[in-house]
């Protein structure tokens, strides 16, 4: 293997995702905290087809009401019951319609529930992918500005980040777990104690 070319063809692909992140996030409002069921709908028949792209349909024969891969010689037999079934025969049925077929067919939908599931799975990431990427562009454009640092003293002293305000929460939550050396009385003491040694 080229590692040279991997490399390549994967950041092509990385760019590739982030035209489309940015498209998205250009023309779906809201997204990618939001996506409308409108436009999740137009994506999903895309991933879709991209999906039957890669994965063309199989033809199965008919046997005792079984679903098996058709032979060359099933193909030629005008006599045997046959079905083309990939993407689009799975999802032209309803995900109510799908549901009935395990009572009303079994051997068909033990045949297509995996296939189902398995584009369900593909459209789930390729969507998560899309929303993930335009995070990263969101976040990059918009940068959160960082919080600055704090002399140790003011830290000290913070009333909701410092040491005392963590060693008061974990006191409480020890004590309410039975923890016997959790004594908020003695803590409170503590505290006070050193803080009139500590201020200046």
């Amino acid at each position: 293997m080229n590692l040279v070319d991997l490399g390549y063809a994967q950041a092509g692909a990385g760019d590739a995702l982030t035209s489309h992140a940015q498209s998205a996030i250009a023309h779906i409002v809201g997204f990618p905290d939001d996506v409308p069921d409108e436009a999740r709908a137009d994506l999903y028949t895309g991933y879709r087809k991209r999906w039957d792209a890669n994965h063309p349909a199989v033809l199965y024969a008919v046997i005792d009401g079984n679903y098996v891969q058709a032979t060359a010689e099933m193909e030629k037999n005008k006599k045997v019951e046959k079905v083309e079934i990939g993407m689009h025969h799975v999802f032209s049925y309803s995900q109510q319609e799908f549901g009935k077929l395990k009572t009303t067919q079994p051997a068909l939908h033990a045949v297509m529930q995996p296939i189902r599931e398995n584009i369900v799975d593909y459209c789930s990431g390729c969507l998560s992918d899309l929303k993930g990427k335009a995070r990263k562009i969101i976040k990059k454009e918009n940068p959160t500005p960082r919080a600055p640092n704090l002399d140790f003293s003011d830290w000290l002293m913070d009333r909701e980040k410092g040491i005392i305000p963590e060693m008061q929460a974990k006191c409480k939550t020890a004590k309410k777990r039975g923890d016997a050396t959790a004594d908020e009385v003695r803590l409170k003491e503590a505290i006070a104690a050193f803080l009139a040694k500590w201020k200046p």
